[in-house]
C-alpha cells in the first residue's frame, strides 16, 4: 500500500511541476493547467493521507491489542529506537544533499542547518526547504512517533472502564473521534481569512493528527475483531464480507474530490474555507476506505491482493520511503528548479526512474544497514515490536 501511495504523491507533484495543474497564487509562476488531466492529477493528493492512516494502524495496533486482549505491551525504548533508525538516517542523507545543492544561499547561521535536521522548519515562517518541501508530512509522522507511547497509555486507561472487549473498543474510538474533531477544528482555523493563504500552520501536525487517529481507530476495530469477532460493528462485518467495496467507495470519494464542489477543479491554489474543509473530510474518508480492507482479520480480496502483492508493487513498497524523500529533489536536479518543466511524460519518466534509482540506493546503502542496528544498539529485543499486514495472512510482524 505504501508503494501505491508513493506513486500517487509522485504523480500529483509531477502534474503540478509540469504545468498540468493550474496555479495563480504566486506571481510569476502562474500556469493555466491542462483541463481534465490536471483535474485528475491534482486530486491524487488523496494518496498522502494513506501514509498517516497506515502509521496509525500499524504502530498503535500492538498497544491496543495489549489494552483489549492483555497481550504484552511494546517496550517504549526499543519502539522509539527503531522508529528513529527507520526514518532519520535516510532523511538526514537526503537533507544534506538538498541543503548543499539547493539551499546553500539561504543558510545564514548554524540554526538554519540544525533546524531541518530536527524537522522544526515547519514551525517557522519562511523556513523553506527547497527540494524537500514534502518533509512537512514527515514532521507530522515524527511528532506522532514521539507521542504514541503517551497516547497509548492514556487510551489504555480509558479502555479500563469498559465491561468487555467491545465496550473498551468503543471507549477508545470515542476518544480518537474527539482527536479527529480537534484536528478538523484546527484545519478550519488554517482556512480563515485572518491568517491568509499558505499559512505555516497548514503544515503543523495538529491539523493532520485526525488522519492518524483514524488509523488508530481502524487498529482498534481490527484488534477487537480478532479477539471478539462476533461483537464487531455491523459496517466492519460488512467489509469483512466485501472488502473490495471499500476501494469502490474510495474511488467515488476521489472523483468527488476531483470536481471540487466549492473550488476550482484542477487548481493547486490555496482553498477557501468551504473547499478546504470539504477536501479535508474527503481526504480523511479516502484514507480510511483505502486502508480499512487491510485491517480485516481473516478476510481477503482477490482484487486487493492482485494490486498490492504483485512483484512490482511489493518492490515499490520496499523502497517507498526513498521515493517519498527523493522525488522532488530529482525534479530540481533535472529542471534546475521546480516549476516550468517541459512535458508531463518526460518529467514523469525522469522523476520516476531517477527516484527509483535513488530510493534503491537509499534502501540498500542507508535504510537496510540502519535497520540492522536495531538489535545491536540500545539493547532492543529481537522480537518484533509492531504489527503490520502482509499478503499471506494480512497480519505479520516486522521489526
Amino acid at each position: 500500500m505504501r508503494g501505491l501511495a508513493a506513486l500517487g504523491v509522485l504523480l500529483t507533484h509531477v502534474g503540478l511541476y509540469s504545468a498540468q495543474v493550474s496555479l495563480s497564487d504566486f506571481p510569476g509562476m502562474e500556469q493555466p493547467g491542462n483541463g481534465f488531466a490536471g483535474v485528475l492529477l491534482q486530486q491524487l493528493h488523496v494518496s498522502l493521507p494513506i501514509f498517516f492512516v497506515l502509521s496509525g494502524v500499524l504502530l498503535y495496533r500492538p498497544w491496543v491489542l495489549a489494552a483489549l486482549g492483555g497481550t504484552k505491551k511494546p517496550g517504549v525504548r526499543p519502539y522509539l529506537w527503531r522508529r528513529a533508525l527507520r526514518t532519520l538516517p535516510a532523511f538526514w542523507v537526503t537533507l544534506a544533499v538538498v541543503l548543499i545543492a539547493f539551499n546553500s544561499e539561504g543558510i545564514q547561521n548554524v540554526w538554519h542547518v540544525v533546524r531541518p535536521f530536527l524537522l522544526l522548519q515547519v514551525y517557522e515562517s519562511e523556513a523553506y526547504l527547497f527540494g524537500l518541501e514534502q518533509s512537512w508530512s514527515l514532521a507530522t509522522e515524527i511528532a506522532f512517533y514521539a507521542l504514541l507511547p503517551v497516547l497509548a497509555w492514556a487510551l489504555n486507561r480509558v479502555a479500563r472502564g469498559g465491561a468487555d472487549v467491545a465496550a473498551k473498543a468503543r471507549r477508545i474510538v470515542l476518544v480518537l473521534t474527539a482527536v479527529a474533531v480537534a484536528g478538523f477544528a484546527f484545519a478550519a482555523y488554517t482556512f480563515t481569512d485572518s491568517i491568509g493563504m499558505w499559512p505555516i500552520e497548514d503544515k503543523w501536525p495538529l491539523k493532520w493528527m485526525g488522519f492518524i487517529a483514524a488509523g488508530m481507530a481502524l487498529a482498534t476495530l481490527s484488534a477487537a475483531a480478532e479477539i471478539a469477532p462476533e461483537k464487531s460493528p455491523r459496517l466492519y462485518r460488512f467489509l469483512a464480507r466485501k472488502p473490495a467495496s471499500a476501494w469502490a467507495a474510495a474511488l467515488v470519494v476521489y472523483l468527488i474530490a476531483c470536481f471540487q464542489p466549492f473550488g476550482e477543479p484542477g487548481s493547486a491554489n490555496y482553498p477557501g474555507m468551504a473547499q478546504g474543509l470539504i477536501e479535508h473530510v474527503l481526504y480523511l474518508s479516502f484514507g480510511l476506505l483505502a486502508v480499512a480492507p487491510l485491517t480485516l482479520p481473516n478476510s481477503r480480496s482477490k482484487l486487493i491482493d492482485a494490486v498490492l502483492t504483485n512483484p512490482v508493487m511489493l518492490y515499490l513498497g520496499k523502497v517507498s520511503y526513498g521515493l517519498y524523500l527523493w522525488h522532488i529533489a530529482i525534479i530540481y536536479f533535472y529542471n534546475e528548479g521546480v516549476f516550468g518543466a517541459d512535458g508531463f511524460w518526460e518529467l514523469l519518466a525522469i522523476c520516476f526512474f531517477g527516484s527509483l534509482v535513488a530510493a534503491t540506493l537509499s534502501y540498500y546503502i542507508i535504510e537496510s544497514p540502519a535497520m540492522r542496528l536495531r538489535e545491536k544498539l540500545g539493547k532492543a529485543p529481537k522480537e518484533a515490536s509492531v504489527a503490520t499486514f502482509d499478503r499471506s495472512d494480512h497480519l505479520t510482524s516486522v521489526r
